[in-house]
């Protein structure tokens, strides 16, 4: 998907504009309407916030679905309160780019990986992440833990998986196409009949795993898993040998965000490379030439990536959530 994202801003014409500060503290705050996990989310703003500059980061987290939803129903009623937004579906972002988005090439952004912004600067990666699978390891034996996406499918999984809702999590919708490519609607119908438990976001299944209420997470962010890893949790990540999802997160900034200036200098910070630094400590990917990535965090370069393209997760969005809802009954 990083690579079909350089290529979307190839023929349009760049329309970055310095941001300005003054014009910023005099609007005093910017909106940050964001899917990234709360904990983190607010480290972030905290880090923001904490510099003084004259502008306070407000944050709305909620899952990519319902912050995405809850953007179109206010801008229906003309209403605009988010001033920049940041989920895991990068479909959305295709079909905001015309009307709802302001283009902003961030400062820095000739020195970074070019996968990781469009060259219009419609919209950028903030930060990226593999769809994996984890386990309890006081509950799996090592022979028993699955190496492979199908191996979920074994009798000895019946009542004991857990999977987020892809109508919330961007991470689940963008993470189950993957699958979808290799094994087809198949694959969710032989899972459907094992009872996995069914939670609303791709965070909340690790929690539920690290607590032995389920022994296995069916699909989830690997800075989800490795953030609860550093913690101790009893969990251990699984990279599926047949591949696992790249999944790039973009950032973009209102066309009619109500602190435009504010919202620009917050885009400069969050790719800064303070603010990036930060992201990969929670075992994120980021375009950031000058990051140090910490230990047990998997290098892009070594892995089997399975890529979507923008257009492919905006055209499969809708069947892949309706379709959950059919066979998973929720």
């Amino acid at each position: 998907m990083l690579a079909a994202v350089a290529a979307w801003g190839l023929l349009a014409p760049a329309v970055p504009e310095a941001a300005d500060m003054q014009a910023a503290k005099k609007e005093g705050e910017v909106m940050w309407y964001s899917s990234l996990s709360l904990s983190v989310a607010q480290k972030v703003c905290k880090q923001f916030n904490d510099k003084k500059l004259g502008v306070t980061c407000v944050l709305h987290r909620d899952g990519s679905g319902k912050l995405y939803q809850r953007y179109l129903q206010e801008a229906k009623g003309g209403v605009f309160k988010a001033d920049v937004l940041h989920t895991s579906n990068i479909g959305h972002f295709v079909n905001l780019k015309k009307d709802h988005l302001r283009p902003y090439k961030f400062q820095g952004s000739e020195k970074f990986n070019p996968s990781f912004f469009t060259p219009d600067g419609a919209w950028n990666i903030l930060r990226a992440s593999v769809y994996v699978l984890a386990y309890n390891t006081k509950l799996v034996k090592p022979e028993d833990a699955p190496q492979t996406w199908t191996d979920l499918l074994k009798p000895r999984w019946n009542g004991l998986l857990a999977h987020a809702h892809p109508a919330y999590s961007g991470v689940i919708t963008v993470g189950m196409l993957s699958i979808l490519k290799l094994h087809g609607w198949g694959y969710y119908d032989k899972m459907a009949a094992l009872k996995p438990k069914i939670v609303q976001s791709a965070v909340a299944v690790i929690p539920l795993v690290a607590r032995g209420e389920a022994h296995a997470v069916a699909g989830t962010a690997a800075y989800n898993t490795f953030g609860d890893i550093k913690k101790g949790e009893p969990i251990k990540m699984v990279l599926p040998k047949e591949g696992v999802a790249l999944i790039s997160s973009p950032h973009a900034v209102l066309k009619k965000a109500p602190h435009p200036n504010a919202a620009q200098v917050f885009t400069d910070f969050l790719f800064s490379q303070e603010a990036q630094q930060l992201l990969v400590d929670q075992g994120l990917h980021v375009g950031h030439p000058s990051v140090k990535y910490p230990a047990g965090l998997p290098s892009l370069d070594g892995l089997k990536l399975i890529d979507s393209t923008p257009d492919e997760v905006k055209a499969k969005s809708k069947e892949i959530q309706e379709m959950f809802r059919k066979k998973f009954g929720v």
